[in-house]
């Protein structure tokens, strides 16, 4: 524990955590705030993913009792009031799911708030204060009546800090933020103090499952993606399925000793679109740069399919919200029961994660029925491979879709504020090295625009659609969109987990093309027309 400043604690002192209370509040609570009074103590708060808050007594000179700590509840807001009656300082450690806002204050005690800060508003006369957040994505105002004797600032950003004139009489000491209106300010901090003995602001690395993540992280993943191969770590090794067995692994396929394994995901369909179930590998023909290729595992039926919903709630697809969340639904109803859905939005300029992936379906459909009417910048490219990445970037060998209900149109496209990090031309070429069919529904609204926009968000989604080898259907209503789901859950049950190992082992990152065919009359096959030999 940190000591508060001025007071000093034996190191024979026993039992330092004397409270553990644990209030049961899900994380879809909408607007849940934590209220916290801590008079004689002090106050440090972690951010978490998990789904309860916590709440931890920390004695000085004894241990904390629960007659301490008083917890209500009124609506969305937690209470938490210390008040030792013997006035004996109790320092609070809290664990504070993500999706919480935060109220406190104290005296003296200080205040030190870590992790992904949504919203925190806080209060001291003279403790010290600390806080550690994304500052990329972190709005930021302290109001002192003296400057701290210690101003600490993370490095690589910058804070305005200078007295203001508040009446002729009164001037205070003020620290801000300097982020621009192209920042997309996720978070928010706001202080008031009197004497405070220093603030100190740290930066916090995003962690890898945040629900939320934003455009400026999307060129690396795309960067990883086309990396150059003497880049790339070594691959671990894997051995051939057994017959009738599907190919389903969370790790990057592909050794089996010295020799490289590639999978690749197939749509198979007849005439009028009629989903061709039964095929065998001998059924299948890859050539690889013009060598006929020996393919060794071929299945469909049996293996479930990870399915990733993003929902594009920009500013530009308001007035299709209902046609949004009845698409989200009937994908949903399609799956199959093994099959794994995900859902995902592009909201406020930023990614989120409404659901990893599940089975849950009818958690899934109360979660679609409760989202909130958002909207904001279209870094739609950048979402798009943030999407990507979340889940099905790891279950390469498993057949993977990803659903786009978009109207195509990236503020690269509109010119916008907060375009895209990545063009439309690097993101169609990692489509191609995706383990994933990407079936954009292009939502034909944007046409109201004019100025071409919809002309040309309907050519990159169906360029992306193309290069990973899936479809772009096209949706002007929640009328049009009833054909779509028969379509797409069509397309589902043609797509087939293919294998071989390439006669050319030689991997020397060049990109190799690939034409797939089924020798049955009348089967039409869609596939990657390549991939770069790592």
């Amino acid at each position: 524990m940190k000591e508060v400043p001025g007071r000093t604690m034996s190191k024979f002192v026993s039992a330092i955590l004397a409270l553990l209370l644990l209030v049961s509040v899900p994380l879809a609570t909408s607007a849940a705030t934590l209220n916290v009074n801590n008079p004689v103590g002090g106050i440090r708060v972690q951010i978490t993913t998990g789904a309860r808050l916590q709440v931890h007594g920390q004695g000085i000179k004894r241990k904390a009792t629960k007659d301490d700590i008083k917890i209500t509840r009124d609506g969305n807001v937690i209470f938490v009031r210390c008040e030792p009656q013997d006035q004996e300082p109790i320092d609070l450690d809290i664990q504070l799911p993500f999706d919480y806002a935060l109220d406190a204050s104290t005296e003296d005690g200080s205040i030190s708030v870590a992790g992904m800060v949504r919203r925190a508003d806080l209060q001291t006369k003279s403790g010290e204060l600390a806080i550690s957040a994304p500052w990329r994505a972190t709005r930021f105002r302290l109001d002192a009546e003296n400057k701290p004797s210690k101003v600490i600032l993370p490095s690589g950003f910058k804070f305005t800090q200078r007295k203001v004139e508040v009446t002729d009489k009164r001037t205070i000491w003020t620290l801000r933020d300097r982020l621009t209106d192209w920042n997309v300010a996720y978070g928010q901090v706001r202080i008031k103090a009197d004497s405070p003995v220093a603030i100190k602001l740290t930066d916090f690395e995003i962690p890898e499952d945040s629900p939320v993540k934003f455009p400026w992280q999307a060129p690396a993943i795309l960067d990883g993606i086309l990396e150059a191969p003497s880049k790339r770590p070594d691959r671990p090794a894997a051995k051939l399925p057994e017959a009738g067995k599907a190919i389903a692994s969370d790790e990057d396929p592909v050794f089996r000793s010295d020799v490289r394994m590639v999978n690749l995901v197939v749509s198979a369909y007849g005439a009028g679109g009629r989903p061709i179930g039964d095929l065998r590998p001998e059924d299948f023909e890859i050539v690889e740069d013009g060598a006929p290729q020996k393919v060794t595992f071929a299945g469909s039926d049996d293996i479930p399919f990870n399915l990733a919903i993003l929902l594009d709630l920009s500013g530009s697809t308001k007035p299709d919200r209902a046609a949004m969340k009845e698409a989200a639904r009937g994908f949903i109803a399609l799956a199959s029961p093994n099959d794994r859905i995900a859902v995902y939005a592009l909201a406020g300029g930023a990614f989120h994660v409404v659901s990893r992936l599940t089975d849950a379906r009818e958690e899934l459909l109360q979660t679609i029925e409760r989202l909130p009417e958002v909207s904001g910048a279209s870094p739609l490219y950048d979402t798009i491979a943030l999407a990507y990445a979340e889940d099905l970037q790891s279950r390469s060998g498993q057949r993977n879709a990803l659903i786009i209900i978009s109207d195509g149109i990236d503020n690269r496209v509109s010119k916008q504020e907060l375009p895209s990090r990545v063009s439309i031309k690097k993101l169609v070429r990692a489509a191609a090295e995706m383990n994933a069919l990407i079936y954009p529904v292009f939502l034909r609204s944007g046409e109201r625009f004019g100025r071409g926009w919809s002309k040309k968000g309907r050519l990159h989604m169906r360029q992306l659609a193309e290069a990973s080898g899936g479809k772009l259907f096209a949706a002007l209503s929640i009328r049009d969109l009833q054909p779509v789901f028969p379509q797409v859950g069509q397309e589902l049950r043609s797509v087939y987990g293919v294998a071989y190992y390439p006669e050319n082992q030689n991997f020397d990152g060049v990109w190799r093309a690939l034409q797939v065919k089924v020798n049955r009359p009348g089967v039409t096959v869609r596939a990657r027309t390549g991939y770069f030999a790592r």
